[in-house]
């Protein structure tokens, strides 16, 4: 779902709706119609909600998921992607020319001369000889 999409109130209420239909569960012995312990979907559909509230800085009090008292329910883990190389793509002008910096042989530079170099004599402009 775009979470970007909707309107700062439209995400507290659906994320409300969350915590309602929880609470629903729970007034029902937590067996209730909606199934929200019971069902990842919900789960993601609140941390998605959270996300995207923390993104734009909107306070909000935090569902709690667990009691002390209740076990955690093991989710099962994502299946594997299968490794892909990553798509070869032309290295940009600026890239280019870093690579061809670092390449520069600095070996064969001349160091600088350790003496002092001589002030340099400021050119002033002579005053108006005139009126």
């Amino acid at each position: 779902m775009d979470y970007q999409a909707f309107t700062d109130d439209s995400l507290v209420k659906m994320y409300e709706g969350v915590r309602e239909a929880l609470a629903a569960d729970e007034a029902l012995g937590g067996e209730g119609r909606f199934r929200v312990r019971k069902t990842p979907a919900w789960k993601l559909h609140a941390a998605d909600l959270e996300a995207e509230m923390l993104r734009r800085g909107i306070t909000f009090e935090v569902i709690e998921w667990y009691e002390a008292d209740q076990p955690v329910e093991e989710m099962p883990a994502p299946p594997a992607v299968p490794e892909q190389s990553p798509p070869q793509v032309e290295p940009s002008r600026s890239q280019r020319v870093l690579a061809s910096l670092s390449a520069i042989d600095v070996l064969n530079v001349a160091p600088r001369s350790s003496a002092k170099e001589k002030p340099r004599k400021r050119r002033t402009k002579a005053p108006d000889q005139g009126i």
